[in-house]
């Protein structure tokens, strides 16, 4: 296969990789016709001509209906086009950073949560107003960039793209012929090969909430099949034992997201907006005092369902709680942006899943 800047059409100067991820290549490339730098991502199917020509086809047509969200906190895209190499995606280049690259250094303190969830809620109901599935939420996919006045905006990639990636890995899995999702972030479904709906995208928030709350995956393992015994036997260590300068209303709002049953969870981002509103008003004059109160004497939220946590002592809980000696730092915008991020190139510390394969789980017990 030739340099990609041989085979892109006469519109597109491509400029540099910015990097390589579970979907595709992401190259920061130049839009001549309208002068101004875009994000473009080469994503090529794999497999026999009849699967590689019907996945460029959906992919095409999917790419094209995302164009129409415009929203501040989804990643914007241009255009869609077709050279020899196959289909590539024109997007809004993004300078910022991750949710992973973020955490690295610090988890998020309360008032910097509260505007990401607020701000990923309002995006999550855009997409769902008009029918669209994430599938694959993780902290790679979910960036910050800073505007002038210093405050931090979101923005979510990716949208119903992930599942065209070439190949099962542990980043991404189909869901019609395996599974499909970031391991760490998939929802039990997922890896049940059931029907997947909005509920979907509200659990892997949810991980991610979490994550961005501790430093930790909310399920964890040291191999891939660990890890979706974790989701699917729902191991999970309450958040407000972990964090417990938290509202509690806050730490229980983050695990209804991650209930093991999908009826258990928020029906959709707009429900869980609401209460999230709702709960934030009721506890206004506590939660802005910065007083550190014990959990139990705090407004505690009322949901639909009741995530249910497992409370077995593990090494992972010393793990957490080692990890916890770090503070949350509040985010703060970086004196000069680095080279533009559109994916993290990180890929989960675990053992390769070799050959493993993933059978539909037995259904949980009601």
């Amino acid at each position: 296969m030739q340099d990609i800047s041989a085979r892109m059409d006469d519109r597109y100067e491509i400029r540099g990789k910015i990097g390589q991820g579970g979907i595709g290549a992401v190259y920061r490339a130049y839009d001549k016709n309208l002068n101004r730098e875009v994000a473009l991502k080469r994503i090529l199917p794999e497999g026999a001509a009849d699967s590689e020509k019907e996945a460029t086809h959906q992919l095409t047509k999917e790419a094209g209906a995302l164009s129409v969200l415009q929203h501040p906190h989804i990643v914007t895209i241009y255009d869609v086009g077709i050279d020899e190499d196959g289909p590539y995606v024109v997007m809004e280049l993004l300078h910022g950073k991750t949710i992973d690259e973020l955490v690295e250094k610090a988890s998020f303190t309360w008032l910097d949560f509260r505007e990401f969830a607020l701000q990923t809620q309002e995006a999550l109901i855009a997409a769902q107003d008009m029918s669209l599935i994430h599938r694959d939420l993780k902290p790679a996919n979910v960036m910050l960039t800073w505007l002038p006045s210093g405050k931090f905006q979101v923005k979510i990639v990716d949208f119903g793209l992930a599942k065209f990636c070439p190949r099962p890995s542990l980043q991404t899995i189909d869901q019609k012929h395996s599974i499909f999702g970031s391991i760490f972030f998939m929802s039990p479904e997922q890896f049940e090969r059931t029907e997947l709906d909005v509920r979907t995208d509200m659990y892997s928030i949810g991980c991610v909430y979490y994550y961005a709350l501790t430093g930790v995956h909310p399920f964890s393992g040291e191999t891939g099949p660990q890890i979706m015994v974790a989701h699917l036997d729902h191991r999970v260590y309450p958040l407000h034992e972990i964090r417990p300068d938290l509202p509690r209303w806050v730490c229980d709002w983050v695990m209804w997201h991650i209930n093991r049953l999908p009826d258990h969870r928020p029906k959709n981002a707009r429900e869980a907006l609401g209460l999230f509103l709702q709960s934030d008003l009721n506890e206004a004059p506590q939660a802005f005092q910065g007083e550190t109160q014990p959990a139990t004497s705090r407004t505690q939220l009322v949901t639909p369902g009741v995530a249910v946590t497992k409370k077995t002592p593990t090494a992972v809980n010393s793990a957490i709680a080692a990890l916890m000696k770090t503070a949350p730092q509040p985010i703060l915008p970086p004196e000069t942006y680095g080279r533009p991020s559109v994916h993290t190139t990180s890929q989960p510390n675990i053992q390769q899943l070799g050959d493993c394969n993933f059978t539909a789980a037995p259904n949980a017990p009601a």
